[in-house]
């Protein structure tokens, strides 16, 4: 029987076709609220330091990504950046719907991924680009990827091609196994495996790098970004708290 208003499943349009990339098997970590430290560096050599609130929800269908961050000024904060991301949990794992993303002194921004057109639009542009398989965008891919580490390690054993969208852009992003790494946090020395995005010529003059905890549900323990001009921001998880969902 059909309810009144509603669309017989056979009638329903199809989503457009997705190009192809790669499929990972992905095991996504359980909810969790980090607590990081926010560490700058310019390309001058001034310092600067601050904290960031990272959550992660789901419950298996759908999720949730913020992250909150600032900047420490004598007796008060810059807020710098919150950002939001909120989709579903498909066969590819994290399937954004929507980011938005609100830095000091500037509008709002959000990007679209448009599954039944198959696009990727902007609020701050114009452009549009092809969705693809198993697309993120700058704050999920942190747990996507530990999700492809959690499902199987030897995943990483070749380069991780992950389509990646921002406030404005959508690009191919590589993803290379550096290695084995010991973190000195504050909850202590852990294990990592550290993984880097170099830069690209002609698409994004930024390295991000990303350390993952095998033996702490592969959660993203640092995540560092170099920019162009040598600017090095570093948010390293100073607390982790599991929420109801993730005990």
């Amino acid at each position: 029987a059909v309810a009144p208003g509603d669309t017989p499943a056979e009638a329903r349009p199809e989503a457009a076709p997705r190009l192809g990339m790669r499929r990972y098997k992905v095991n996504l970590p359980p909810p969790a609220v980090f607590e990081m430290s926010l560490d700058r560096v310019d390309p001058d050599g001034t310092k600067w330091t601050g904290s960031a609130t990272m959550t992660w929800h789901t419950d298996g269908s759908h999720y949730q990504v913020s992250v909150q961050a600032g900047l420490s000024l004598l007796i008060t904060r810059l807020n710098l950046l919150t950002s939001r991301s909120e989709g579903e949990i498909d066969d590819y794992g994290i399937a954004p719907l929507k980011l938005t993303e609100k830095r000091a002194r500037r509008a709002e921004t959000a990007t679209h991924f448009n599954r039944d057109a198959g696009t990727i639009t902007f609020s701050a542009s114009e452009a549009s680009f092809p969705l693809m398989v198993g697309a993120q965008d700058q704050v999920t891919v942190p747990f996507q990827l530990g999700g492809i580490g959690r499902a199987d390690v030897n995943q990483f054993g070749s380069d991780i091609d992950i389509q990646v969208a921002d406030s404005k852009d959508a690009t191919i992003n590589r993803f290379q196994l550096v290695g084995e790494e010991e973190l000195d946090t504050k909850t202590g020395k852990i294990v990592t495996w550290h993984l880097s995005r170099p830069a690209k010529p002609g698409s994004y003059s930024s390295r991000l790098e990303i350390w993952l905890a095998p033996g702490v549900n592969w959660y993203p323990m640092q995540i560092r970004v170099t920019e162009g001009n040598g600017a090095v921001n570093t948010q390293t998880v100073s607390d982790i708290k599991m929420t109801q969902a993730g005990k």
